[in-house]
């Protein structure tokens, strides 16, 4: 088992926090830790949830999955990675689908020169060196055969019936975590297509935090630092426009709605990276949008948030 040692949470994650709270890492990256993404930007409430568990996890505390909830293009997965990345933590990665089985990653049989031996998947590398595990898309996979990893939330052993019936118990630091734009509950907007409800026997061995899209200030301070050639009143622009299309793809509202897929976090920084490589075009920012947006929508709803775009910045469009 590797050395823990202490951070000091606001120096390592650039967040405003007294020096005495600190939370366990390891003191060198290993094989299996994410690359630091400098300009990433911590959402402090975020952050908080994931390193109080985090916390309980590796001081045997409990052993409950982490379910992250929201929106696409919200920053679950970035958030996650950015975390292992500045507290040193191995990570394993794996993007769920509907043909996914535990027994995938369990691990497998193979033969390699002349023996046949079994391979760790994932679940299983994860288990042994103490690694979080990270499940993208979750609910998309079959709910039954999700309740396969029940007893390792529970802090049980991984048995390997293809291996002898080997047992396999989660090393220190071991963690499973889950990102889905549902709660459990499946979709009802349709956006989702193919997310399932979940098993509220596999649901209520998780915590569950929901990231939302980030604040104006939040996400205006991620394009400057990402973009900073962007000028700011193009910047300031163009939260507008994806602030006024997230309010319009709000199935709350009670208007005629007619913008039904919410303008990502990850398509906003698409956009403005676009509108710079092509600021010679006759109108740079909707050539720029319909790449990173609009050439994907229904025609009527395009042509809607191309309207929104014009009136907002002046550019023409069409």
């Amino acid at each position: 088992m590797p050395t823990v040692v202490e951070f000091q949470v606001n120096s390592t994650f650039n967040i405003v926090a007294p020096d005495s709270v600190r939370v366990s890492g390891y003191p060198v990256p290993g094989p299996l830790t994410p690359g630091v993404d400098p300009d990433y930007r911590f959402r402090s409430s975020l952050l908080s949830d994931v390193l109080v568990w985090q916390r309980g996890l590796l001081a045997g505390e409990h052993h409950d999955g982490l379910w992250l909830t929201g929106p696409m293009g919200s920053g679950k997965s970035s958030l996650i990675r950015q975390v292992a990345a500045r507290l040193n933590l191995p990570l394993i990665e794996v993007n769920a689908k509907t043909r996914l089985e535990v027994a995938d990653l369990v691990g497998y049989r193979t033969a390699l020169g002349g023996d046949v031996l079994f391979q760790d998947g994932p679940l299983t590398r994860a288990l042994r060196e103490g690694a979080w595990l990270l499940l993208d898309e979750v609910d998309l996979m079959e709910p039954g055969e999700l309740v396969g990893l029940n007893t390792v939330l529970d802090g049980g052993p991984l048995v390997i019936p293809d291996n002898g019936g080997e047992v396999v118990w989660p090393a220190s630091g071991f963690g499973l975590i889950c990102t889905a734009n549902s709660a459990g509950q499946g979709d009802a907007t349709g956006l989702y297509l193919g997310a399932r409800r979940m098993n509220a026997a596999l649901m209520d061995r998780f915590w569950v935090m929901v990231v939302g899209y980030p604040t104006t200030a939040e996400e205006k301070a991620l394009l400057a630092g990402q973009y900073p050639q962007l000028p700011a009143t193009v910047t300031d622009w163009m939260l507008e426009v994806v602030r006024e299309i997230r309010r319009l793809a709000d199935d709350t509202l009670p208007e005629q709605i007619v913008i039904d897929v919410p303008f990502s976090t990850r398509s906003s920084l698409r956009w403005a990276y676009l509108t710079l490589q092509f600021k010679g075009a006759p109108s740079p920012l909707h050539h720029a949008l319909k790449r990173a947006l609009t050439h994907r929508l229904e025609p009527e709803a395009a042509e809607a948030i191309h309207q929104i775009v014009q009136r907002i910045t002046g550019e023409r469009h069409g």
